[in-house]
């Protein structure tokens, strides 16, 4: 890859009260390969000055940064209200100039040579617009590779998608004018916006391809960690497929999909409505708007508004 082969990648970072953490997610960009890339840095209203301590160790960073002829780095750090890592992931987004765009979590880590293979491998297979690469989990010390349903997949895995979260964004790098025809994250979700993220790409025909090589580490089983802060987490789950159907349904693409991956959209839907039903009326909890949300889904009826955004609703779902 010479180079007038090297897009322009734009990283973005979100960050929350991740003070203690966030720099070496920062340092790992710093020491790529690649060497055409900006970085932007989403402070999401962190209030433990995590602000100020980006901004003293900004003039450090920057002066670790080298840059020959057309190929330059940048870093940019950017405050904003606390709206969740979506509204963060999108604001970095809006200010993104790259043709293409990564994304790293502030509590993760990339290898030396992410960029530069992931990059490689877009150039050597353009059918792909999406692609992740493979990974190491480090929970709390334990290094392991993901097996069994949590192994890295390649191409359109719709199917084992749908039931898991099968992409890591930190591992994620998107075309990002193909991105942008299918939106950014979904900023109501508190958590599983990735997961959402992921459905709404295949569900729109595009595989993702996978650079079958550990190059990045992904940190785990700290406590402040968003899934272990929400009840069902199942909930969100079922509000992004129910969302999405709507939403292909009412722009006139449901009907063009495939028979196969209807079914199976319908299939994971109501599973989850199940799931979820259940679990309500074991706990005996009102099942008056579940019902509703059901028989609208069974009739292929539009959903209703408040019935979906009440799986959103923290108070439904005390325990």
């Amino acid at each position: 890859m010479n180079s007038f082969d090297r897009p322009l990648v734009s990283i973005i970072i979100p960050t929350y009260n991740r003070k203690t953490v966030v720099d070496r997610a920062i340092e790992s960009v710093i020491k790529q390969t690649y060497p055409h890339w900006e970085l932007h840095i989403v402070d999401d209203g962190s209030d433990d000055d995590t602000w100020k301590d980006l901004l003293s160790k900004l003039p450090g960073w920057k002066g670790k940064l080298s840059s020959f002829g057309r190929n330059h780095k940048s870093i940019q750090i950017h405050q904003t209200e606390h709206r969740g890592v979506s509204g963060a992931r999108n604001f970095g987004m809006g200010r993104a100039e790259g043709e293409w765009i990564a994304f790293l979590d502030s509590d993760d880590e990339w290898f030396p040579e992410k960029l530069s293979k992931q990059m490689e491998f877009h150039k050597s297979h353009p059918e792909f617009f999406f692609s992740q690469t493979r990974e190491v989990w480090n929970k709390k010390g334990n290094l392991m590779e993901p097996k069994g349903k949590y192994r890295k997949l390649s191409g359109w895995f719709l199917e084992e998608s749908l039931d898991n979260c099968m992409v890591t964004t930190s591992s994620f790098l998107a075309h990002k004018p193909t991105l942008e025809t299918i939106g950014g994250f979904r900023i109501e979700l508190p958590v599983c916006e990735d997961y959402d993220l992921w459905n709404r790409i295949l569900l729109s025909g595009h595989p993702i391809g996978l650079l079958d090589e550990n190059l990045m580490i992904r940190y785990g089983g700290s406590d402040d960690q968003l899934s272990n802060q929400y009840q069902a987490l199942e909930r969100f789950r079922l509000y992004s497929l129910l969302l999405t159907k709507e939403e292909f349904r009412v722009i006139g693409k449901w009907e063009l999909l495939e028979p196969l991956t209807k079914s199976l959209f319908q299939n994971a839907i109501q599973s989850r409505l199940k799931t979820i039903l259940q679990g309500r009326v074991k706990r005996g909890k009102e099942i008056e708007w579940i019902q509703r949300l059901m028989t609208d889904f069974l009739s292929d009826k539009p959903i209703s508004k408040m019935d979906l955004e009440s799986l959103l609703d923290e108070n439904q779902f005390e325990f």
